[in-house]
C-alpha cells in the first residue's frame, strides 16, 4: 500500500511542476505580446499615414474634416499592422512552448488525480477487509466462550 501512495505523491509533484512550467510559458507569451504591441505602435508611428496625420493636424487645426479622414486612415493602418503582428505572436516559439507545457500540465494533473483515486480506493478496501476480519475473529471468540 505505501507504494501506491508514493506513486500518487510523485505524480502530484509532477503535475505541480508541469503547471508551474505552463505558468512560466504563459508569462513568456505575455512578454512577447507586449513587445510585439510596442513594436507595432512604433511601426504605426513611423508610417506615412501617421506622419501625414500629424502634419495635417498641425497645419490645419481648424479643418476638422481633413484631420478626421487622416485619423481614419491611420486607424486602418494600425489595424492592418496589428493583425500582421498578432500572427507573429501566435506563431512564436513562446506560444508553441506554452501550448506544449499546458498540455503536459493537463495530462500530469489527470494522471495524478486518477492515481490518488486509485490509492484511496485500495486503502479503503484494505481497511474494510481488515475490519471484516477483526469482526469475524471477535464473533468466533465470542462464540467459543
Amino acid at each position: 500500500m505505501p507504494k501506491v501512495t508514493k506513486r500518487a505523491s510523485k505524480q502530484t509533484a509532477e503535475a505541480k511542476k508541469q503547471i508551474s512550467k505552463a505558468a512560466k510559458s504563459f508569462g513568456d507569451v505575455s512578454r512577447k505580446a507586449a513587445e510585439t504591441a510596442k513594436k507595432t505602435a512604433k511601426e504605426v508611428a513611423k508610417t506615412r499615414d501617421a506622419k501625414t496625420a500629424k502634419k495635417q493636424l498641425k497645419n490645419a487645426q481648424g479643418a476638422v474634416k481633413t484631420a478626421a479622414s487622416a485619423g481614419a486612415t491611420l486607424v486602418k493602418t494600425a489595424v492592418k499592422t496589428g493583425k500582421k503582428n498578432a500572427k507573429t505572436v501566435s506563431g512564436s516559439k513562446e506560444m508553441k512552448t506554452l501550448r506544449a507545457n499546458a498540455k503536459r500540465a493537463s495530462s500530469a494533473t489527470k494522471k495524478a488525480a486518477g492515481t490518488a483515486t486509485k490509492a484511496a480506493k485500495q486503502s479503503s478496501s484494505a481497511a474494510a477487509k481488515k475490519a471484516r476480519a477483526k469482526t469475524t475473529a471477535a464473533a468466533k471468540k465470542a462464540r467459543s466462550k
